[in-house]
């Protein structure tokens, strides 16, 4: 087996376990489908399986504009692949076509339907790459969920979910902004998208622990808090990998963080090394935290659908199940509840969530506010230097589509301050 070979084997193999087993791209069991240790492979590997599963909505309507039977699952992955690398990275056609199909004998499936549906998207790939996706060739659960969104909404979302994200970076203070090593287009001033494309590792700041990487969609809730000298004890409910916690203690708070997931506190505490944090550090289930202590500021960026940062993590399309609404509604409310009974009179929760689904944002906080009578939802005040942001807050919500601030993309997210008020 020659190299490229190997190499869109092991994208074909990533993506047939994320479609049939609901895996993530950054799962140990994908992680060990990769066959090299060279960066130039793996930079290879992983582009082309974001890009697959970002176009993966593209190229089913050019398959099907092609061949009308039913595909079998190892077929139409395949094919996904190739057509993604020949139409939309604009690969050598020959190449993605011959280790195409000398990976299809090896599945054992019919080679030579794979080479006939290649040369045709090869011999007609330009005008291919102007197809567009229009809102009913989303996924059947999405359009679901969304069937209140208005046209404009639509459009906005059509137009930027399959886009690839821009690098957004937070930093310590202002001064580390000022000496920052490459060009940025500032968001505060803490904060800014990355203008070039760029290693992080290489960065001389970045080993510093100067700052760390955020979406702003992320970052911008508690950036846009002004914190009370009253709220002495912090705690976030569900920090890893850790940016809302590292802004929490880059002004010198007390903070608790606490994460579920063992594999996520290894990378919580790999950068809060990096970063020269110290902090209490928890790896528990935060529905059975004991209730004896008691916080002034609880972070939960609770578990959910994640659709809003479909662009970073395109398999939330691409899978073959949908999310587990119930459970993750469940959940939601479990967490709101519990950190209702931890907070202090006067407290604060945030509650974020990277959706913008009603079910797990509106609804949930609307939810709470009518079963918890000594909660109060805070005005969504922008402070004067965030007056620019205004369109992300709705309703006394933060809440966005993913979109776009000065020219650069961000998130899709959910926001909302409850204040504990007897």
């Amino acid at each position: 087996m020659i190299q490229g070979e190997k190499i869109r084997f092991d994208i074909y193999n990533i993506l047939y376990s994320i479609y049939k087993y609901n895996k993530t791209l950054n799962n140990k069991d994908i992680q060990k489908k990769i066959n090299t240790n060279k960066k130039k492979d793996i930079s290879f590997i992983i582009n082309v399986t974001l890009n697959s599963m970002r176009f993966h909505l593209h190229t089913s309507k050019i398959i099907n504009r092609y061949i009308k039977k039913k595909l079998k699952d190892k077929e139409r992955i395949l094919l996904i692949s190739a057509i993604t690398q020949i139409v939309f990275l604009n690969f050598k056609e020959y190449a993605v076509i011959n280790c195409s199909v000398e990976i299809a004998k090896k599945l054992k499936i019919y080679h030579g339907l794979i080479n006939a549906i290649l040369k045709n998207v090869s011999r007609d790939k330009n005008k291919l790459k102007n197809l567009n996706i229009k809102y009913n060739d989303l996924p059947l659960w999405f359009k679901d969920k969304t069937n209140s969104f208005t046209k404009s909404e639509k459009e906005i979302f059509l137009k930027n979910f399959n886009q690839e994200p821009n690098l957004h970076i937070v930093f310590k203070d202002a001064e580390k902004l000022i000496n920052f090593e490459e060009n940025l287009i500032p968001t505060s001033h803490v904060s800014g998208f990355v203008t070039n494309k760029i290693n992080i590792i290489d960065l001389k700041s970045f080993r510093k622990g100067d700052w760390w990487v955020q979406d702003f969609s992320s970052f911008f809730p508690l950036h846009n808090l002004k914190f009370k000298e009253k709220n002495k004890k912090f705690l976030d409910a569900c920090a890893a990998p850790g940016g809302k916690a590292f802004q929490i203690l880059s002004q010198k708070k007390q903070l608790t963080i606490n994460d579920k997931s063992k594999n996520r506190i290894v990378i919580l505490n790999t950068n809060l090394k990096r970063l020269k944090f110290t902090a209490k550090v928890l790896n528990m289930d935060f529905i059975n935290f004991k209730e004896d202590e008691k916080y002034d500021f609880i972070v939960i960026d609770a578990p959910c659908t994640a659709v809003g940062t479909i662009r970073k993590n395109p398999e939330i399309f691409f899978r073959s199940k949908e999310p587990n609404f119930e459970e993750l509604q469940i959940l939601q409310e479990n967490m709101l509840h519990k950190a209702a009974n931890l907070l202090n009179l006067n407290g604060l929760i945030i509650y974020m969530v990277c959706s913008f689904l009603k079910f797990e944002t509106e609804n949930q906080i609307n939810n709470f506010l009518n079963k918890k009578k000594g909660f109060q939802l805070l005005n969504f005040d922008l402070h004067p230097k965030n007056i620019r942001y205004s369109k992300l807050i709705n309703n006394n919500f933060m809440q966005t589509l993913p979109d776009t601030i000065l020219n650069n993309t961000i998130d899709g997210y959910f926001a909302a301050y409850l204040k504990k008020i007897k």
